[in-house]
């Protein structure tokens, strides 16, 4: 029964898997609720101005039209506004366009209790389909939905027609189930797909951290993730081009990995960047002069002991004002200023030992 489990729980991923893609599917299910409720908050604004001329049963519907609008636009705001800096909020919006959809076709269905309950459903099939999320949550959510519905309709609702409905609820109930548990899996795994092709465009693959591409997209957020102050660090590997024609290019790209793997050490995996040939960039948010010196000093250090390397260059400016062109140029000119000054020691080395 894992496969069921599985299925159930994490969509037929594995269970990291699952987890690692959940922020992505909870901003995804952002984005659904802002054209959703945009949507349904016209479609209702239509249906109430029809309800003055037309009068009948959407005259009769006319407070639930109103009350739809009002709670879609709201929801919409909400939506649009909270969630880019609150994601945490995704499920509670997402469960309440839910309640909002059941509420709406148990409305319908109770104002005229001598029919069947035709909208609620069509939504019992919809609804589990529509958001991205375990499917286990939606089926207990349409389960819980057919109990509530069927001891409504027992109460409000002449016997043999609660009991249509309840066979209809049943036997669409179950179809909801069977669509729940495919569309999810069919649903995360095209997340899944959607991520490794995102990770490998942005993936430098010989050494692993971030590419230039990556790089260029992210470069101008950084002034957002930091408080008080952004540090840069520019980092170029010393001597590579002359080991590659030196020793071989697969020499080369070995110091090329040792050099990654030292900056990974002291940075965050998603903050370093190979811009270059041998050159890496990478960030460090509110991070003081000490730490920025421990730092250099922990990578030069690390490479020293596998026979490596560096010329860092590293600039510190205030968030207030933060420009990031002037930041970056600064950290590259230090870098060059010590690569310069590797040289010249280089060769005034050479020259003494007589090579």
């Amino acid at each position: 029964m894992r496969w069921l489990r599985q299925a159930m729980l994490y969509a037929g991923l594995d269970r990291d898997e699952f987890h690692e893609l959940l922020p992505e599917a909870r901003e995804e299910n952002g984005r659904f609720l802002q054209v959703y409720t945009a949507l349904l908050a016209v479609i209702f604004s239509v249906c109430l101005l029809m309800s003055y001329p037309a009068g009948g049963q959407l005259a009769q519907n006319r407070p639930i039209y109103y009350a739809l609008v009002i709670f879609y636009i709201v929801l919409n705001l909400c939506t649009s506004n909270l969630l880019p800096k609150h994601p945490s909020l995704s499920p509670l919006f997402t469960f309440l366009f839910i309640l909002s959809i059941y509420a709406y076709s148990y409305a319908i269905a109770f104002l005229r209790p001598s029919n069947a309950a035709t909208a609620a459903v069509c939504f019992l099939i919809l609804i589990p389909c529509i958001f991205n999320y375990r499917p286990l949550s939606m089926i207990l959510i349409t389960i819980a939905s057919i109990v509530l519905y069927f001891v409504l309709a027992l109460r409000y609702k002449t016997q043999s027609m609660a009991l249509l409905d309840l066979w209809n609820s049943l036997f669409f109930g179950v179809i909801a189930v069977g669509l729940c548990i495919y569309q999810m899996r069919v649903k995360f795994r095209l997340l899944l797909q959607k991520q490794r092709n995102r990770q490998l465009s942005e993936t430098d693959l010989l050494t692993g951290v971030k590419n230039r591409n990556c790089y260029e997209q992210k470069k101008d957020q950084y002034p957002q993730k930091c408080l008080s102050s952004l540090a840069c660090f520019f980092i170029d590997a010393n001597g590579l081009h002359e080991l590659n024609n030196r020793e071989g290019h697969e020499v080369g790209d070995n110091m090329l990995r040792a050099t990654a793997a030292a900056i990974r050490q002291f940075f965050d995996m998603e903050d370093i960047f190979r811009v270059g040939g041998d050159e890496f960039i990478t960030f460090c948010a509110d991070a003081g002069p000490e730490e920025i010196e421990s730092r250099i000093q922990g990578i030069q250090d690390t490479l020293k002991d596998q026979g490596y390397s560096v010329s860092i260059g590293a600039a510190r400016h205030p968030k207030e004002g933060l420009n990031m062109d002037e930041l970056l140029k600064e950290a590259e000119a230090v870098m060059y200023e010590r690569k310069r000054d590797y040289y010249e020691n280089s060769e005034h080395e050479r020259r003494r030992s007589g090579v």
